[in-house]
């Protein structure tokens, strides 16, 4: 459970760690909030949406170099998120 971001050390919450996984192991695949509520925090948590945007929001904040013009976790309007593999 270690990240490395251009070879820095990312500490992640479980719950940011959980997420990353999930769309790094599926690059490009568009995420719902629903799909990533469902499968990070399980079938019965019955929180709202609001919950996978703040923790984006936090995951951003810890590897993207800029969090408001990510490179990795891009937000796809009014659908949810996917992860995309940076072009060098």
């Amino acid at each position: 459970r270690r990240v490395e971001v251009e070879g820095r050390v990312v500490d992640l919450t479980p719950k940011e760690f959980d997420l990353l996984v999930l769309m790094a192991s599926a690059p490009e695949r568009v995420f719902t909030r629903e799909v990533l509520l469902n499968r990070v925090w399980g079938y019965d948590y019955t929180e709202d949406g609001r919950t996978v945007d703040v923790h984006i929001g936090t995951l951003r904040k810890k590897i993207e170099q800029d969090a408001r013009n990510p490179r990795y976790i891009k937000t796809v309007w009014r659908v949810g998120y996917k992860f995309q593999r940076p072009t060098e």
